[in-house]
């Protein structure tokens, strides 16, 4: 398993199904190590037998959203066209398949966004400061990890 961040091209969103891969919209990703964090969790609990979900791609990102919905989940996800993502990948040889160009991570979330996503409040933040907002986020996901729901 490696996490990295990069371009990915998705032509028809329909038809996207990878199961060698795991990939978040740029606009959530706070921190690679976040990413790598929640990927290592649900990698655990897979192995464990302790599964939400028939796929270790859709798992990582259910740890990702710390949410046992698929739904919510997929908001984390990509769209067709051009993304931005974090990527966890499981297969280095399949990931030839897909539109793929790795480069260097730049932080370029969107606050209010992954606020509202993970029911992070002002007050949190003024509290904590931003700089510890990638705590914030593994706090939640280490909590999802051990009780299996999220805290929003």
């Amino acid at each position: 398993m490696r996490v990295t961040f990069g371009e990915l091209v998705v032509n028809d969103i329909s038809s996207f199904k990878v199961d060698y891969a795991t990939f978040i919209s740029s606009k959530y990703v706070v921190s690679l190590d976040v990413v790598e964090y929640a990927a290592k969790k649900a990698v655990e609990n897979w192995d464990k037998g302790k599964r939400i979900s028939r796929s270790l791609p859709i798992e990582i990102l259910l740890y990702c959203a710390a949410t046992r919905q698929i739904k919510d989940a997929l908001k984390l996800g990509i769209a067709e066209g051009r993304n931005r993502v974090a990527t966890v990948i499981l297969d280095e040889n399949r990931m030839r398949e897909v539109e793929f160009t790795e480069t260097e991570f730049r932080p370029e979330y969107d606050l209010r966004a992954v606020m509202d996503f993970y029911g992070i409040t002002d007050e949190e933040i003024t509290i904590t400061g931003i700089e510890k907002l990638p705590l914030l986020l593994r706090e939640r996901i280490a909590l999802f990890s051990v009780f299996g729901e999220g805290v929003k």
